[in-house]
């Protein structure tokens, strides 16, 4: 199996490049036994599984490319075989590798779900005869985003404690627009308006933010005064820096680039272990536990930046809000992924009717 430093040190290019070569590496396999999974009619246009990679991966976001290259090498590397001899057995046998590599359900679910989209684009392509993915099941994941979902006290005391504008101006339109870090990391401050129509609770007026984000799709959200007033008191400060035109980044760094994605959640990490919110022991890449010069453990918040679109979702749909208005600020294509939420949150239940029992006198 390749490191996990080669892999991240890779392009997509290159794991394709890697997948035409690793499988061709076939005479401890008793190639000649198994099945050649190629429609009879020869009617593809992809000629290799090398071809094959590359285009499956142009298919996928620019952001998630390295990820399904990495997922997808780790199989390649494990069967060994060209694409059109592996079987469902094959794809059984990785799964039960896997599951030997102690991976948490979820990863193991990602990197087979990896390989079975491979394959259904493959077929669809008319590049296997069968699609022989399709058959193949992966771990069943428990939903846990109740355990994501911060309330409002820990939410209050993430932004109480961030005296810096900057990072809290960010960490405020996480929670106020429920963006992604796809959709905030590149912002420009002519992705953003004025909107004297949308008076908040205050009086005052708001604004407007334009995100381009997963699946460079584009949608709007209002913001109203509490937010959109600091964004402009950021704006300012920008403005007597010389910064602040519309193609300037409105979350610049040092340097006078856009943050990236890391600071990002470094400044989310920082903000909520700064507060005391859900923290955990800090470990390194090995699981040991980091230890101070005390020898007491390091501690570091759990809280990353999806954590407050979470928390958006959730807070508003408790308030009352309309489930489909908050579909439409998440971007989510399906209702049904927004309704996640009601019950990861839930309101009243029938439990409410039933609670009249004695009280306990002990």
């Amino acid at each position: 199996m390749a490191s996990s430093e080669s892999a991240s040190s890779s392009t997509p290019q290159d794991h394709a490049s890697n997948t035409s070569t690793g499988s061709e590496v076939l005479a401890h396999r008793g190639k000649e036994n198994l099945p050649y999974n190629a429609p009879s009619d020869a009617s593809s246009t992809i000629d290799s599984d090398h071809i094959l990679v590359q285009r499956w991966l142009a298919e996928k976001s620019s952001r998630t490319q390295d990820e399904y290259a990495r997922d997808l090498q780790q199989f390649v590397d494990f069967v060994d075989l060209p694409f059109r001899y592996v079987t469902l057995g094959h794809l059984q046998e990785y799964r039960e590798h896997l599951q030997e590599q102690g991976y948490a359900k979820s990863s193991e679910k990602r990197k087979l779900s990896a390989v079975k989209s491979l394959f259904t684009f493959g077929t669809k392509l008319r590049y296997f005869a069968h699609n022989v993915g399709a058959a193949l099941s992966t771990p069943s994941v428990r939903n846990d985003r109740a355990k994501r979902i911060l309330s409002e006290a820990d939410l209050w005391a993430i932004l109480r404690d961030e005296k810096n504008l900057r990072n809290h101006v960010l960490l405020r339109l996480f929670y106020a627009s429920g963006g992604r870090v796809s959709d905030v990391e590149d912002l420009r401050w002519g992705d953003l308006k004025d909107r004297p129509d949308l008076e908040g609770p205050d009086g005052r007026p708001g604004g407007q933010v334009t995100f381009f984000g997963k699946g460079d799709k584009t949608r709007a959200v209002t913001l109203y005064s509490k937010v959109w007033s600091l964004i402009l008191r950021l704006h300012e400060e920008e403005h007597t820096s010389g910064r602040g035109g519309a193609d300037d980044p409105v979350f610049r760094s040092q340097k006078g680039g856009p943050l990236s994605r890391s600071q990002i959640w470094r400044v989310v990490k920082q903000a909520a272990t700064r507060a005391g919110v859900k923290l955990t022991k800090k470990t390194d890449s090995e699981g040991a536990v980091k230890r101070d010069e005390d020898g007491e453990p390091v501690m570091t918040s759990e809280v990353s930046p999806h954590w407050f679109r979470h928390a958006h979702a959730s807070h508003a749909l408790q308030k009352g809000a309309d489930l489909e208005l908050v579909r439409e600020t998440l971007g989510h294509e399906s209702i049904e992924t927004t309704k996640t939420y009601l019950h990861a949150q839930p309101g009243k239940s029938s439990s409410y009717y039933v609670d009249e029992a004695p009280d306990f006198n002990g």
